[in-house]
């Protein structure tokens, strides 16, 4: 009985877990999909990718100072980037 228990318990939150990560990879497909449509009708600041000119600043700055980590850190902290993507733009700031 209790192993029967367990195993719905266990067989549950792995369906909950999977739909979980669809939900959000259609999530992360939709987003990107509302930045391509901002950039084509000229509305690029209302991309979930746009990175106020101080915080670019403040990345530009820890650049500089050998803190590439702390840069892309604090681009995913103030965009919705993911790692692979803050970094590549921390990578292409002077």
């Amino acid at each position: 009985m209790e192993y029967s228990a367990i195993a719905l318990v266990c067989i549950v939150g792995l369906l909950a877990y999977r739909e979980i990560s669809a939900l959000k990879r259609e999530i992360r497909s939709q987003e990107k999909r509302l930045d391509q449509l901002a950039k084509l009708t000229g509305h690029g600041d209302l991309s979930s990718h746009l990175v106020p000119d101080e915080i670019k600043e403040q990345a530009i700055q820890l650049k500089r100072a050998g803190k590439e980590v702390e840069a892309v850190k604090k681009i995913r902290e103030e965009t919705q980037m993911d790692l692979v993507e803050a970094k590549e733009y921390v990578d292409r700031l002077v």
